[in-house]
Parts: C-alpha cells; structure tokens; sequence
C-alpha cells in the first residue's frame, strides 16, 4: 500500500513532464508561417471607352507576406511586378518563368532572413492585341494612370501598405522592364526604386529601326485576324508586337482596322525596289515614349530615385534591347544619375528571370525601400 501510494505521485510527475516535453516538441515542429497569395478585381476607370474594347475592372495578384495576418498594427513597403508582352500576372505567379512559383519564393527567402516582408502586386496586364505597354493611348487606354493611380490608391485603401514613395517599387521583364522604367521616371512621387529585367522598346535602334524586314509586312497588313496572339514564329511575334506598340505609341482613332499610324512607310527606291523611310510625325511620336530620348527630359526625377537597376543576358536576342540598355546607362553616368547596369553571364531574354528575380532583384528592393513598420 505504501508503495502504491509513493509510486502514483511519481508517475503523475513523469506523466506531466511527458505532456510538457511533447507539447514543446510539437512547437519545435510546428511549420513556419507562410504568405497568401490572392486574386482580387481592381477598378480601371483610366481604361474606359478605349477603342479596343479593353474591360474597366481588371484581375491583379497580390502577395501578402507571412506576417500579414498576425501583425494587424503592421505596415509593409510594396513591390509593384509587372508581366511581360503576351504574358500576364500568372508570368510570375504559377509556373511562370523556370517554373517560378511567387508565393513560395517569397516565402522562403523571408524565412531564410535573405528578405524583408513585403507586399507584391501583380496587374494583369494583357491587352487585345497583347500587352500596351503601361503608357496611355487614345486606342489602348490610359494604362499608365491605371497604374500608378488607380491601382496604387485602391491598393493603399484595400491593404495595410506604407503609402509614401520611399516604401514603394516597381519592376518588370522586357514589357514591364519598359514599363517600370516610364512609370519611375515619370512619377517619382509615386515609386521609389525600379528595376527593369531585359527591358524591351527603349531605343529605335537595332531590330526596332527600319533594317528589321518585318516592318514590310506589317505596312501590308489589312485585317486584325492577320495577328497571332500565340505565335510560332519570330516574325509572327514581331508583326504583332509592333502593331501593339502602334497602338501604345503612335495611336490614331482615325485609321481602322489597327489605329495606329507607323514609323516607317513604303518608298518606292529604284524602278524594281520598295523600301521604307521614316513616318516622321509616328517617328517622333515612337522616340518621344522611349526611355532613352526620355532622360534628360526626366533626369531630375531620375535623381529623386532611391535606386535603379537594369540588366539584360549576354546572350540577348533582341538587337534594341542590347543598344538602348547600354546607351540608357551611358547617359545616365554622363549626368550623374546614381544606378546598377549589368550584362549577365549566361542569360538569354528570358532564361535566367527567376534567377535574376531571386539573386538580385528582391536584394535590391529589400535594401533600397523603406522598411515595414513595427
């Protein structure tokens, strides 16, 4: 009896400890806190009535870091991600670029330490004719005011973001490299840091000048059902990337089926021989968005930045992309205009973004952008 007695508060104490030790090894094992990614639908009163039909309410993505539900006193800094021509906000979302899955990069380079929360807004922003390029357009819309107004104030209203420029970026691949670099230089006001991965359109030089055979069947082209919005070919992708930066660029609400006028007409050179000269007036329209003939325009705004950064692989396959990335840098040096210009090893247009994306581009946007708040 005595012995019964003495053993039972024993084991009530082992039996106690027991419960402790495993309830702290389930809290050792216990997952790591991730982010949500959610699709919502954002007004877009800056596209209405335009020509193409485009909707006034359109799809974005949003990545809200692990924090985010915990922390309901928290502000975060914004990373606004822009797609590709032909892509949309899947492009980096779900299984985008080599197999890129957002939310799980995120998640781990934050739980790694190698990143501060942030917030991430993705636009879906593909166009009828596939992309327009983030600027406003009498044919288009105005998509560049659908940016960075209408979509950065319903985001500031609808999540607990930072709302200054400091705490805000923008980035993008080739399309959205261009777009991220127009939106910067134009609204410093409004975002911080940019970055522009393979930015496409930022010169008229190499294949976007006159030298490009595909501007001769594009000048002849009759009907919209002559564009690929899925094409297998390169020049089947030039001939409807260049009608869409028509349209972006060089609108004309006057000239049916594609409302656009072009750079470059027909010239009859010799008795058997067609070739092109320049459509000044959409010439000068076309130099008048690119980054390049932009700088000194822009170059105090430039100077307001916290950070730029552009890059492009060694093995890039478009001609312009090469020259105006290294002309933009040049000019930019030359003023003094504080960046980050790199031509990477290995890459291609488009082979190494998520590299890029995790190696550099989320370093550079946790480094340059005003943190979150405690």
């Amino acid at each position: 009896m005595i012995r019964g007695r003495l053993l039972t508060p024993v084991l009530i104490v082992f039996w106690l400890f027991g419960a402790v030790f495993a309830g702290l090894g389930q809290q050792a094992t216990a997952p790591a806190p991730i982010g949500k990614l959610v699709e919502i639908k954002v007004p877009a009163p800056s596209l209405k009535n335009n020509l193409l039909g485009e909707p006034n309410e359109l799809t974005v993505s949003v990545y809200l870091p692990p924090s985010y539900a915990a922390a309901p006193m928290r502000r975060y800094p914004t990373l606004y991600l822009l797609h590709g021509f032909l892509g949309n906000d899947k492009s980096w979302t779900l299984n985008g670029y080599q197999g890129m899955n957002l939310a799980s990069v995120m998640d781990g380079h934050i739980r790694e330490g190698k990143l501060r929360e942030l917030i991430v807004v993705i636009p879906n922003s593909r166009s009828n004719y596939g992309g327009a390029f983030y600027i406003n357009s009498k044919v288009t819309g105005n998509w560049e005011d659908y940016i960075y107004r209408d979509l950065v104030q319903y985001v500031d209203e609808k999540y607990r973001t930072i709302p200054t420029a400091e705490s805000r970026g923008i980035a993008g691949h080739s399309m959205g490299g261009y777009g991220a670099l127009v939106l910067g230089m134009k609204h410093p006001e409004v975002f911080s840091v940019v970055y522009a991965l393979s930015p496409c359109c930022t010169a008229l030089e190499g294949d976007m000048s006159a030298t490009n055979p595909v501007w001769q069947k594009v000048l002849r082209l009759t009907s919209k059902e002559q564009l690929k919005l899925r094409p297998q070919a390169f020049d089947e992708f030039y001939t409807i990337a260049l009608v869409a930066l028509a349209a972006a660029f060089s609108p004309n609400p006057e000239r049916a089926p594609f409302y656009v006028d072009f750079p470059f007409k027909e010239a009859q050179v010799e008795a058997s021989t067609v070739g092109l000269e320049k459509n000044q007036a959409a010439y000068e329209s076309w130099r008048a968005r690119m980054p390049l003939y932009m700088i000194d325009e822009h170059q105090k705004n430039l100077k307001k930045l916290r950070g730029i950064f552009i890059d492009y692989g060694e093995k890039e396959q478009f001609s312009h992309i090469v020259i105006g990335g290294r002309e933009i840098s040049k000019s930019l040096a030359e003023r003094s205009i504080p960046h980050v210009f790199e031509v990477y090893a290995g890459g291609d247009h488009s082979n190494k973004i998520r590299e890029r994306f995790e190696r550099r581009l989320l370093p550079f946007f946790s480094e340059r952008l005003a943190p979150a708040s405690p």
